[in-house]
């Protein structure tokens, strides 16, 4: 029977930072709200109103629990966020920031949190360890010393429209007595940013080539590959930790993979920010057909559904290539012979060599052209290494933006030599073969038709891509 003890832990200093972007010129308006009822900024039209509805967080004494214990006895922080505005839409980014503390501080792994929209009743939480770090944090004002900034929610609120969010944090139950007597402190901040600004007249291919030096993009030259000359073009892809790559799709925030080689042409890619789902199972029935999967089923038949009609008139049908007969992890390949893979001929049991269609997952060449390495391992190194062998460079894995740390994530295309995988990007960052029944987390993503513009933002967290 476990045994009960009781835990310092204490949440302090919820704040609510008001960071406001209008136009083209990114003016910038910032405003500290800490412990007030209503707070409003504004810009021309576009006004925020901030209020929060509860006390902050505070837990002493108290113990881990479980998920299901967290969402029936915990009082949530809660806050509403109100978009006055009548012709401008408002995006949005909830940060928890954890704060350096005197004594010892309890890990952000064994902390976990959960934020539930208009009412919503949340059924599990995440730890914090495992959400996405926010490195863009010129902006983010705390009252201590920031040690790191997570994000936990991201969204958008429609002309005249508010959100309410309510946030639960608490102790992980499997949390063990090494955590007695310690501490943790963060603080909440809140972003806002408009999403309509003056056009800039550039299309996104054009923006990608432009901004490479100051946004993290990569040049990728496929002259030498073994492929099919329409795979042979220029590529330009975004790698780092953290790039200027976001940008605003189907209202939430997706990232640009890059300008990417295809059969139609080349075509901007892009990913969601977050996991679609934590766990889900490629094909339940244990096979390797993509075209037969049940993720590829959910995003076709139920997913897109979901999507507003301005953005999945974006989308575009594309031939996504699925493999060839080579062995791939047999031959541990690196990333550019991965590219090669990826578009090669041939298939394997019930396999298939393309499948046409509007929406898929990132490839192990996308994933590992992300890197870009550090002051002990190069970028060069890290493309030369086997995908199945970088769990040991963390300078490789942990400068890769597509890196989910802590969670498998279902990637394309399906195993070669065996008829039940999928290839996964194990928590380690290895490339795996796992048998598709699994249940792993899921990023969807899509290809964006030629022609389209950026209407504003500058790829930050805080003030995304948006297109038309």
């Amino acid at each position: 029977m476990r045994n009960k003890y009781k835990i310092a832990l204490l949440v302090i200093g919820i704040m609510i930072l008001a960071t406001s972007y209008m136009g083209v010129s990114y003016s910038l308006w910032v405003r500290t709200i800490e412990g007030k009822e209503t707070n409003t900024i504004q810009t021309g039209c576009f006004t925020i109103t901030f209020e929060e509805l509860s006390k902050s967080i505070s837990l002493r004494n108290t113990y881990p629990i479980s998920d299901l214990q967290a969402m029936s006895n915990l009082k949530p922080y809660t806050l509403k966020v109100t978009n006055s505005c009548d012709t401008t839409d408002a995006g949005y980014a909830i940060t928890l920031n954890t704060l350096q503390i005197a004594g010892t501080k309890l890990e952000d792994g064994k902390v976990k949190v959960a934020v539930a929209t208009n009412g919503d009743k949340p059924t599990a939480g995440s730890l914090l360890s495992d959400m996405s770090v926010n490195n863009d944090v010129a902006n983010i004002e705390v009252s201590g010393t920031l040690d790191t900034s997570y994000i936990i929610n991201t969204g958008y609120i429609e002309k005249g429209g508010f959100k309410t969010f309510d946030i639960f944090i608490w102790v992980d139950e499997n949390a063990g007595n090494e955590v007695m007597n310690q501490g943790f402190e963060a603080s909440i901040v809140v972003t806002t940013y408009a999403t309509k600004v003056s056009e800039i007249e550039a299309t996104v291919q054009s923006e990608v080539s432009a901004v490479a030096e100051e946004s993290g993009i990569t040049e990728i030259s496929h002259e030498n590959d073994n492929v099919e000359d329409a795979f042979k073009q220029t590529e330009y892809r975004y790698s780092g930790k953290n790039p200027n790559n976001y940008i605003l799709f189907n209202k939430e925030l997706w990232r640009i993979i890059g300008l990417v080689n295809t059969p139609e042409g080349q075509r901007i890619k892009l990913v969601r920010n977050n996991v679609l789902r934590e766990a889900t199972a490629m094909n339940t029935t244990s096979k390797n057909n993509w075209s037969e999967s049940d993720i590829q089923n959910y995003y076709t038949n139920n997913y897109l559904s979901t999507f507003n009609k301005e953005s999945l008139e974006l989308i575009d049908t594309i031939t996504w290539k699925m493999g060839s007969t080579t062995n791939y992890l047999g031959n541990k390949g690196t990333v550019p012979k991965w590219y090669e893979y990826e578009r090669g001929t041939g298939t394997y049991n019930t396999n298939i060599t393309s499948w046409s269609g509007k929406i898929g997952l990132i490839t192990p060449s996308d994933y590992g052209y992300a890197t870009s390495g550090g002051t002990t391992v190069n970028r060069s190194t890290c493309l030369n290494t086997s995908l199945t062998e970088l769990a040991g460079l963390s300078d490789c894995i942990n400068n890769n933006w597509l890196y989910t740390p802590n969670k498998t994530q279902w990637i394309l295309p399906a195993s070669m030599t065996n008829g039940t995988n999928y290839f996964a990007i194990a928590a380690n960052g290895n490339l795996e073969e796992q048998d598709s029944s699994m249940a792993y987390a899921d990023r969807p993503t899509v290809y964006l038709k030629e022609g389209i513009l950026v209407q504003g933002g500058n790829g930050s967290l805080g003030n995304p891509y948006t297109i038309e």
